[in-house]
């Protein structure tokens, strides 16, 4: 049985997006700015099936009974490739799922990835960009590695801003909790879309984010990378909070991890946070500050652990025939 297997990383937005443009399309309804993490991935082995005229979908050994967030991915590349197969997909993460750490970006851009290298077909970049957008609006930014544009005002190109060597950031991440989300981002998104009082001042910002962004991470300034970030990450979650129902995904431990960072920041350490649709923290600082950050975090909170990460690659096809 001939089957292909590719890995793919997470990313973590700098400057988020929270909204779509176009929900049939999952377009998102502004740029985005982020990192791509190397400890974290996603493994997606796929092969025809020969049992049956469906897809089956697994995730972490347990089969999918909705599988609808994957099926217009797999349509739009069927188109190109000129396929007809059912395809069993396992997809493995060495990381909580659902849980506001981007799974499922990697998920989409490792099957992508593992999609293209078993048909043998040349995707443009704008196909895969296209192809994973259909999944999560996130994946596109983890065909990349390092520091990631996309870019919602030329047709959501995705470009590098700098490698992952250029800038060798160390990336804590703090799990807060592994529950899975009560609400997921894609439903969080359409009701702040539709009822928070400061959606559009949320989209009328971004593009001076992204400016902010792009001059702090092409000078490596750490400092102003923060101020952006930060300010970013807090709008956002003022979004979410706004909404109605309102949409609280931080926790105390989450609240509890911050108050740490500004505490560490005070000692002279250089670092800073962002959290995305989860109750997560993601701190982000020079890598001679990492093992005393983590002491402080774990001596000071009550997080369940934290993952060192440092800044990754690509996704890439491995042999497991």
């Amino acid at each position: 049985m001939t089957q292909t297997t590719a890995i793919a990383h997470p990313n973590f937005a700098l400057v988020k997006y929270w909204g779509k443009k176009d929900i049939d399309q999952n377009m998102p309804a502004m740029s985005s700015i982020s990192i791509t993490v190397d400890s974290m991935h996603s493994k997606t082995k796929i092969y025809k099936n020969l049992s049956s005229k469906q897809h089956r979908l697994f995730i972490n050994g347990e089969e999918e009974q909705d599988i609808s967030k994957i099926i217009p991915s797999l349509q739009y590349l069927s188109k190109i490739s000129k396929s007809n197969d059912f395809l069993v997909i396992k997809s493995e993460n060495n990381f909580p799922t659902s849980s506001g750490l981007a799974s499922s970006a990697s998920g989409i851009a490792s099957l992508v990835t593992a999609y293209e290298a078993h048909y043998d077909i040349e995707l443009k970049m704008s196909d895969r960009v296209k192809a994973c957008m259909l999944g999560s609006g996130s994946a596109p930014r983890s065909l990349l590695g390092g520091f990631v544009l996309m870019d919602q005002n030329r047709s959501y190109r995705c470009s590098q801003i700098l490698g992952k060597s250029d800038w060798p950031l160390d990336v804590l991440i703090c799990i807060a909790s592994t529950e899975s989300k009560k609400i997921s981002s894609r439903e969080g998104m359409e009701i702040s879309r539709k009822t928070s009082t400061i959606y559009n001042h949320w989209l009328d910002i971004n593009q001076e984010h992204i400016n902010e962004a792009l001059e702090a991470i092409r000078e490596k300034n750490i400092l102003k990378l923060e101020r952006v970030t930060e300010k970013n990450c807090e709008l956002m979650h003022e979004v979410m909070k706004t909404s109605s129902p309102s949409i609280v995904y931080k926790t105390d431990v989450t609240r509890s991890c911050v108050t740490e960072v500004e505490n560490l920041r005070v000692l002279g350490h250089k670092l800073f946070y962002t959290i995305d649709a989860g109750p997560q923290v993601k701190i982000i600082c020079d890598p001679s500050s990492s093992n005393a950050i983590k002491e402080k975090i774990i001596e000071k909170t009550d997080v369940i652990e934290i993952i060192h990460a440092g800044i990754g690659g690509s996704p890439r096809v491995v042999n497991e025939n």
